[in-house]
């Protein structure tokens, strides 16, 4: 016969109602008696009900993750993957369950996220690759589930927001090539309508153009993909002059673009010395190893979920975080001589 609440009240003669307010930790209850009553459950093989329990304490133990810009960006391809594993992990170890929704999922119907949050019960929601364009984006800011948001920035009182310092590691990539003697520049930037890539083309604007050696002919737009990577500096190697760096604003860009070099009879870092963004691991087994900078999707990731849950449990107030990304030196980039 499967073990019962009744049991353990039988054994410790107390009443069922006493059990059950034991096994879920309610504060009427002393600490001695819970220790009691969850000796004899383990030792009859007794395991709580959890979607009772969640009943009884009005709790759905349940995180949503919006994982968005698929449509845009293929999954072999998209860096929202690289946060996912570790948050998942995390959340999974909270024993909370999780829901992802996604292009092809409950957003195909293109609900409100605040709806969908309503509607399945969410405790927290956090969403990865919130597009400038995405008409939901306003509507968030008066979301009531505690929410953490990576890499857009949203306001809202219920909103954390993390991401990554895209101008100081842009200046940090702009540094390395000015120091090897690099003046002509070429960047390689991603949609205008991601924010991380827009900052990212910014940073590299502002300080090309304070200097005076901004070229427009020298930017060319992609779209992360490894393709757009290597059609951008077909391009950009059809150009009058070309330069002898090129910025690409991902990695995977940046192997497009080693194909396209290569195509044309060049050499890196002898003729083109090339950086990209992001720090996959794939560049260090590429010939040559790409430099790059680097950024910890899966510190920025568990982080996430820390933030979650000090709004969820404790009911703290949202945040506001910046992760500085540090670079990466390789073979891919190299001093020239005038």
């Amino acid at each position: 016969m499967k073990p019962s609440i009744k049991e353990i009240a039988k054994r410790l003669n107390i009443a069922p109602s006493t059990v059950s307010r034991a096994l879920n930790d309610k504060h009427d209850i002393s600490q001695s008696l819970k220790e009691k009553v969850n000796a004899v459950a383990k030792e009859i093989g007794y395991k709580k009900n959890s979607i009772a329990a969640r009943l009884v304490n009005k709790k759905s133990n349940t995180i949503g993750i919006f994982f968005l810009s698929r449509e845009h960006i293929s999954n072999e391809e998209n860096t929202g993957f690289k946060y996912v594993e570790v948050i998942l992990d995390k959340i999974k170890a909270k024993n909370y369950d999780l829901i992802i929704f996604s292009v092809d999922s409950d957003l195909k119907d293109k609900k409100k996220y605040i709806d969908i949050c309503s509607e399945r019960q969410v405790e927290g929601a956090i969403f990865i690759g919130l597009e400038d364009t995405d008409e939901n984006t306003e509507l968030l800011r008066n979301i009531e589930v505690p929410t953490v948001i990576l890499e857009k920035r949203v306001s809202g009182k219920n909103i954390s927001y993390i991401g990554s310092d895209n101008e100081y590691g842009v200046n940090t990539i702009l540094d390395h090539l000015f120091q090897l003697g690099h003046k002509d520049i070429a960047f390689i930037k991603g949609p205008d309508f991601i924010e991380c890539s827009k900052d990212r083309f910014n940073a590299f604007y502002k300080r090309m153009n304070s200097l005076k050696l901004y070229k427009q002919e020298f930017v060319k737009t992609g779209n992360f993909r490894s393709k757009s990577g290597y059609r951008a500096t077909q391009e950009l190697l059809n150009e009058k002059n070309i330069p002898t760096a090129i910025i690409a604003s991902s990695d995977l860009m940046a192997i497009g673009a080693m194909k396209a070099i290569e195509e044309k009879g060049l050499k890196i870092p002898q003729d083109i010395s090339l950086v990209g963004y992001d720090g996959f691991e794939i560049g260090a087994y590429l010939s040559p190893g790409l430099t790059t900078i680097y950024q910890d999707f899966q510190t920025m990731g568990a982080k996430a979920v820390d933030i979650l849950f000090s709004m969820i449990e404790n009911n703290e107030e949202s945040v506001n975080l910046v992760f500085k990304p540090k670079l990466i030196k390789r073979q891919s980039t190299k001093k020239i001589f005038s």
